[in-house]
């Protein structure tokens, strides 16, 4: 130790080596963040084994499409996609293509809803299918193994006076260039086509009229004199995935009625399955809807497409809502 000219002592610096902890960690963090992280992956990997060790067997299918026969015309919602999946597999239920395009529940006086054993019932997107309608009823719960099928009634439920995708066969289909050729489900125009067919809208299928236009041509339906209820409710939605992404297309719904124009409405292709409402008079009408939209083509990674790869789909129905009066 030296000596401070003032008489007292400096203290040299004490040199420290690193810990052997710290010495082993270092060169080797990237290693042992690696194990960490695979042993993560196995512990989940053992909890999900044991929260899924019992599997749905044929005889919990046999057991649900056994209590769903004779309700062929009720509905059946899946709680989830992976079960739904399975579901239109095993019950010739599920797979009708009446049940895998319904719009949504209106008009329907009980439903099904079908749920794994530990699945909760009603989760956002399926509650999204109720729309405004009432909170449904829950009449029974039914038990097969892994399966739960519950049964829901819907209260004041509205009677259908005409479904615009039936009444497609009667109809007259024209564009602005003039008449579109082609009878009850597909018409071709000058400018596309429209067609009847399932269409994946937000990843779920609904059953629509298809409309495949140029960029800001109309097409009209002519649905002639039809029989009106007090509301008129449809959907509309844009189809395929990959057009959603690299396009952004306006839809626009025209309703004429006796002539007139009742009602416009314009969607975005980010809203999903969007539904539409209108107040009519009840009775015999002239009934018309107008479709367009506002672009045709999508954006590629060579740039711009002139293709009408963005589908607009359409359903619509009219319905009694309010009691009659006796």
């Amino acid at each position: 130790m030296s000596e401070d000219p003032r008489g007292s002592a400096v203290p040299r610096p004490v040199k420290r080596e690193p810990s052997m902890l710290f010495r082993i960690l270092r060169p080797n963090s990237a290693v042992i963040l690696l194990g960490l992280v695979f042993g993560l992956a196995v512990v989940e990997l053992l909890a999900s084994f044991l929260a899924y060790d019992e599997s749905i067997d044929d005889a919990d299918w046999r057991g649900v499409d056994a209590k769903l026969t004779g309700h062929e015309d009720e509905p059946l919602l899946v709680a989830s996609d992976w079960l739904g999946a399975r579901a239109r597999m095993e019950l010739p239920h599920a797979r009708s293509p009446a049940m895998i395009g319904a719009p949504d529940l209106r008009g329907e006086a009980r439903f099904w809803l079908l749920t794994h054993a530990r699945e909760r019932p009603w989760g956002e997107g399926l509650r999204a299918e109720l729309e405004d309608l009432p909170e449904p009823e829950l009449v029974a719960v039914h038990s097969f193994g892994e399966l739960v099928l519950r049964e829901y009634v819907l209260a004041d439920a509205a009677s259908e006076r005409l479904s615009m995708l039936d009444a497609l066969a009667e109809a007259e289909v024209s564009s602005d260039a003039g008449a579109c050729r082609g009878t009850g489900d597909a018409w071709r125009c000058k400018e596309g086509r429209l067609s009847r067919r399932l269409v994946e809208i937000d990843y779920h299928p609904r059953d629509c009229l298809a409309v495949e236009l140029g960029g800001g041509a109309q097409a009209r339906v002519d649905l002639g004199r039809v029989e009106l209820g007090d509301r008129l409710r449809g959907h509309v939605g844009f189809g395929d995935f990959n057009a959603r992404l690299r396009s952004d297309p306006v839809g626009m719904v025209e309703v004429w009625i006796d002539g007139a124009a009742a009602a416009r409405w314009l969607f975005t292709d980010d809203q999903g399955w969007a539904a539409f409402a209108l107040e009519t008079p009840p009775g015999e009408h002239a009934l018309e809807l107008r479709l367009s939209t506002s672009v045709l083509g999508t954006w590629q990674a060579a740039g711009y497409e002139g293709q009408p790869n963005d589908v607009f789909c359409v359903e619509a129905r009219s319905l009694l809502e309010e009691a009659e009066p006796s």
